[in-house]
């Protein structure tokens, strides 16, 4: 696997960068030319990232990146189809890696057990004079509490869509698989039921977050952000963090 050898003088000296994201069920990813985003897109993968990402490489190579920072949380076999993807195109690229004793962000949590996503989407918000609680919204829900920059520790728990799929699949009588998690009232269809309740559920969560911790700001970030917001109160959206995260680490 190729390494940059020195993160801050790679993107120092680059005109171009690629800050590239690979969830569970998403790629996502920033091309920035002079501190400027010129691409950016997110796409489901299909368990097959790889592919995807070599049918972008054409519109990569156009714009001759000359370093590639890396989110992944697809494992070393993947990593590994992934590093000799980009291989093809010639340039220097790294995976970022937890750091629980960054200048930046430390940790309390196990630094084995920590997912980098999470990590990254903490790094790309802290500030060492704030208390703040940054919620995933992404494959699972990810609620984890900084003191100042200090990570004091986290809930996971299933998305909307995954708590709805469990219900489906644990249940005999509960066979409708459609609605839309878009209100909290009560559902008076076995339907609606499901649907608000499994929202009930993850809002509830969030709300108790909330009250634990009164003067902590509540920052909600990925693909599912927007589908929470409007059911809760004194909370922002910055679905962007795990790539500003990116920027800081290599950065």
């Amino acid at each position: 696997m190729q390494k940059a050898t020195q993160k801050t003088t790679q993107t120092t000296q680059t005109t171009t960068v690629l800050w590239l994201d690979l969830g569970n069920t998403r790629l996502k990813y920033w091309l920035i030319k002079d501190g400027q985003i010129v691409l950016s897109d997110a796409k489901e993968h299909l368990k097959a990232p790889d592919e995807l990402l070599l049918g972008l490489l054409g519109t990569f190579r156009h714009f001759r990146p000359s370093f590639v920072g890396i989110s992944s949380v697809l494992g070393e076999k993947i990593n590994h189809a992934i590093a000799k993807t980009l291989g093809e195109i010639g340039v220097a690229f790294e995976f970022a890696k937890v750091d629980d004793k960054h200048a930046m962000l430390s940790s309390r949590y196990e630094p084995t057990q920590l997912g980098v996503d999470r990590w990254l989407q903490m790094l790309g918000v802290v500030d060492k004079h704030r208390k703040q609680c940054v919620i995933g919204c992404g494959t699972a829900l990810t609620i984890d509490v900084i003191d100042c920059g200090v990570h004091l520790g986290g809930y996971i728990l299933p998305n909307l869509y995954m708590q709805r799929h469990a219900l489906y699949a644990g249940t005999q009588q509960i066979g409708v698989k459609q609605g839309r998690f878009d209100t909290l009232s009560l559902g008076t269809t076995t339907d609606d039921a499901v649907n608000h309740g499994v929202l009930f559920g993850v809002v509830g969560a969030v709300a108790s977050v909330q009250q634990a911790y009164p003067n902590f700001e509540m920052i909600l970030t990925g693909g599912g952000a927007s589908m929470l917001k409007p059911h809760l109160s004194g909370v922002s959206v910055d679905e962007e963090l795990l790539l500003k995260g990116l920027q800081r680490y290599f950065g």
